[in-house]
């Protein structure tokens, strides 16, 4: 037997999964909690399944309800681009642009915050920690509205999500300035000698310049130390003989470092940006990508 869909209902879902909270979810939709609370019931009868189930943090989808969330972005955010054409102004926007980067693409963007502020004030974004276990989910993340813009290798987004190229980068080994190495060049034979401190993110994410070394197995960096962070990789190499193979673009930002060209042959690192399609005829946020892509290639002209 055929069901009558009700697109208010859709909305509240939608509202439901965003915020994992009923009282939330009736302001989002400026109605009230019992009225939300009644429309999840029908919710739960139209799909015959829980939905979402009360938990000590909130609300928690089922397993049916994640499988619907992409689908349902997409159906309600073609209905609002055919019925409400969007308009965006920085000066009046307010709304917090929710940001999955490492800390590279963090510190590229610093200049660009303060100009931020000026022209959007009522723009907020919050920055999380972009790593691989991070990525594997970012579909599901973005759907549900916990990451708006997704900052790294260009082919995590490419099939999966909408994505530009934002710029190449490639990786340079360094050391400390008063490193016990002193010679102008480094060779494969130094490379294999040295111990290595690896930052996660760059081993994780960065799978075609592993995959060049497993080829040259006699040369692989001799990996003693992995970190989180390439601030906490600074820190180590300020305190050790380590070294480490980093971005180019990391490690112009690290004075205390001095830096050599990688004795290997290494694929170029394309980095890019995604988004879902529940953004992606948002004016506002393809305001905010248009002005992170401007703000990270100039950040690479600048060097």
């Amino acid at each position: 037997m055929a069901k009558d869909i009700d697109l208010n209902l859709l909305r509240t879902l939608e509202a439901l999964l965003t915020e994992r909270n009923v009282t939330r979810a009736a302001a989002m939709l400026g109605t009230t909690q019992p009225a939300v609370s009644a429309q999840l019931v029908r919710l739960r009868k139209m799909f015959d399944d829980d939905l979402l189930v009360a938990s000590n943090r909130g609300m928690t989808p089922t397993p049916r309800a994640l499988e619907l969330a992409p689908e349902l972005s997409q159906l309600l955010g073609g209905f609002r681009a055919m019925v409400y054409p969007e308009e965006f102004d920085p000066a009046t926007a307010n709304a917090t642009i929710r940001v999955s980067a490492s800390d590279v693409a963090q510190g590229q963007l610093a200049r660009w915050f303060g100009d931020l502020s000026r022209r959007a004030p009522g723009l907020k974004v919050d920055f999380v920690t972009g790593t691989r276990s991070a990525l594997i989910d970012i579909e599901s993340d973005m759907a549900r509205g916990d990451v708006d813009i997704g900052i790294s290798l260009l082919t995590h987004f490419e099939g999966r999500l909408h994505a530009r190229k934002l710029f190449d980068e490639h990786v340079v080994c360094v050391m400390r300035k008063d490193h016990p190495f002193t010679r102008d060049t480094l060779s494969e034979e130094d490379m294999a000698g040295f111990r290595t401190v690896m930052v996660a993110p760059l081993s994780n994410e960065f799978p075609g310049m592993l995959e060049a070394l497993r080829k040259r197995p006699d040369f692989m960096p001799n990996v003693v130390v992995s970190v989180s962070t390439f601030l906490v990789a600074e820190q180590v190499l300020v305190e050790s003989d380590f070294v480490a193979l980093l971005p180019a673009q990391v490690a112009r930002r690290m004075p205390s470092l001095k830096q050599y060209p990688v004795p290997y042959a290494l694929p170029a690192i394309e980095i890019g940006m995604g988004w879902h399609t529940r953004t992606h005829r948002s004016a506002m946020h393809r305001w905010v990508r248009d002005e992170m892509t401007t703000e990270l290639t100039h950040a690479q002209g600048r060097g």
